[in-house]
């Protein structure tokens, strides 16, 4: 994207060329609603690859011994 020599002014100019181009191949309204919708598609990756991990401790609990874990805590008994 970027090439030597360039000035943060080109950079400018070609990073909103290259949004531009982006935004109407996508058929978004403005650069904004492009990038609010790229930055909620990442925040919703992030949060179904968190839940994924949960769901796998989630499981994983299930071959716990439980007594085990309260005499190692020393936990009374309920």
């Amino acid at each position: 994207m970027t090439a030597p020599g360039m000035t943060s002014v080109s950079v400018s100019l070609e990073t909103r060329r290259l949004l531009n181009s982006l935004r109407s191949m996508s058929d978004f309204k403005s650069i904004d609603d492009l990038v609010e919708h790229l930055i909620k598609e990442q925040r919703m990756m992030r949060l179904k690859n968190e839940f994924e991990e949960l769901q796998k401790l989630i499981s994983d609990m299930d071959n716990a011994n439980i007594d085990a874990l309260i005499s190692n805590v020393e936990l009374p008994k309920y």
